[in-house]
């Protein structure tokens, strides 16, 4: 009794640790998380109950999630890059040039996002059309999304994340989503009801970036403070970890969309309702990488303050590397509940697709895992490997992913990605330990 008493009072100290750590880093507590993972799992799990079955309409509201995904990561990627560049200790003679950049940050990120805003529109003009989008009020919905997506991420960057409105604008937004959603989706049951349901939801976040604020909106100090190139790496880096996260993570479900769909691309046989099935098989694969990644914030927290990694630095890596594993075998298993679960009718075939999904997130669990290592530890060079990596990932799956063999590239590209960032990490190892 007395020698199990110190294990486990070492243990409630690590998990208790965990929960600081999680909160420090985020400004935030892990019980959040856990509420908007739930709120975000029931609204899926409606969506896919309630649109209509069999036609695709629920593959076509996960490949506008994605589209809209990929639209925001150049912003998502400033911000990343403002908060954790801040949350760094600085030498005391650049101390009045960080702060100066903190100034600025908030102007910064709404001229950012308006431009970006500005650029999208002609860029999806040309590009919606060419993925095989099958109605123009599609198209509409899956813009006025991504305008509150970035809307939102504004709102985000001007708020404290510790703030008690910000956080209950967040839930607020979260159960709109599965009320409202619920609600259209079942009176029309079509993936423009779940785009209703995200921009009515959207809307609510806007709330701080539309209040009025005292911010300097001086152009030639924010070019000035932004002129920095120790930042400039950093945002280099940054967004290069955020577009691989993405593309590794997210790029079938866009691809998938022209190859299911489009018959000019899926040997004139197109299968809706297979197309169903993959996109909620890959719904619950990614639930392996988005459900671990609280780890991952604990592992940056721990090794961003180091100049050296040690052992102690990478425990949160290895316990992100077993609950990857651990939820890939659950996973597996529990496929055929899963199936029953997220299926509407009888005949549903993605329970087929969980065991191929499951395997496929390993290798880029892995390398999502190696990323935040990588940017945490300031090794840019394997970040800017990630991020060339994760484009011809997307060209990989963009030419060569039929949907018999869209899973085979997935896997074979993510090992070849994994094989590569490894490689590159081993070499520079070794000419700084001769």
């Amino acid at each position: 009794m007395s020698a199990d008493s110190p294990s486990a009072a070492k243990g409630v100290q690590i998990v208790s640790r965990a929960f600081q750590g999680y909160r420090r880093e985020t400004g935030q507590s892990l019980l959040l998380w856990l509420v908007l993972a739930l709120l975000s799992f029931a609204t899926q799990l409606v969506f896919r109950r309630e649109l209509t079955p069999n036609i695709g309409e629920f593959g076509l509201l996960n490949s506008a999630l994605g589209i809209i995904s990929l639209a925001a990561v150049p912003l998502l990627a400033l911000n990343q890059a403002f908060t954790h560049y801040f949350a760094r200790d600085h030498a005391p003679e650049r101390r009045e040039r960080v702060e100066s950049l903190r100034a600025a940050s908030s102007f910064v990120t709404e001229a950012a996002a308006l431009a970006w805003g500005v650029l999208l529109v002609p860029l999806l003009s040309v590009l919606l059309p060419l993925l095989g989008l099958p109605r123009f009020s599609f198209e509409l919905f899956t813009l006025l999304v991504i305008f509150v997506t970035l809307g939102a991420l504004v709102s985000g960057a001007v708020s404290p994340n510790n703030s008690r409105l910000w956080i209950g604008l967040v839930i607020g937004a979260a159960l709109v989503r599965l009320v409202a959603g619920s609600f259209i989706s079942h009176v029309e049951p079509w993936a423009e009801s779940g785009l209703a349901a995200f921009f009515l939801a959207g809307l609510i976040t806007l709330v701080p970036a539309l209040r009025q604020r005292e911010i300097e909106r001086d152009w030639f100090k924010a070019w000035q403070a932004l002129r920095d190139r120790d930042f400039l790496l950093h945002l280099g880096a940054t967004f290069s970890f955020v577009l691989a996260v993405f593309l590794f993570s997210q790029a079938d479900r866009i691809v998938a969309l022209s190859r299911f769909v489009n018959p000019a691309n899926n040997l004139g046989y197109p299968d809706l309702g297979l197309f169903d099935d993959y996109q909620t098989a890959g719904l619950l694969g990614r639930a392996l990488l988005w459900g671990t990644q609280p780890l991952l914030f604990l592992l940056y927290a721990e090794r961003s303050r180091l100049k050296k990694t040690t052992v102690a630095s990478l425990r949160f890596f290895w316990i992100y590397l077993a609950a990857l594993f651990a939820g890939a075998i659950l996973l597996i298993l529990f496929a055929p509940f899963l199936n029953w679960l997220f299926g509407r009718t009888g005949d549903n075939r993605h329970g087929s697709f969980l065991p191929g999904f499951a395997l496929t997130m390993l290798p880029l669990g892995l390398l999502q895992g190696l990323g935040v290592f990588a940017l945490a530890s300031r090794r840019h060079p394997e970040c800017f490997v990630l991020g060339g990596s994760s484009v011809a990932y997307l060209l990989l799956l963009w030419f060569f992913g039929q949907p018999m063999y869209l899973l085979a590239f997935m896997m074979g590209g993510g090992i070849m990605a994994l094989m590569l960032v490894l490689f590159i990490g081993v070499v520079r190892w070794g000419r700084s330990h001769p």
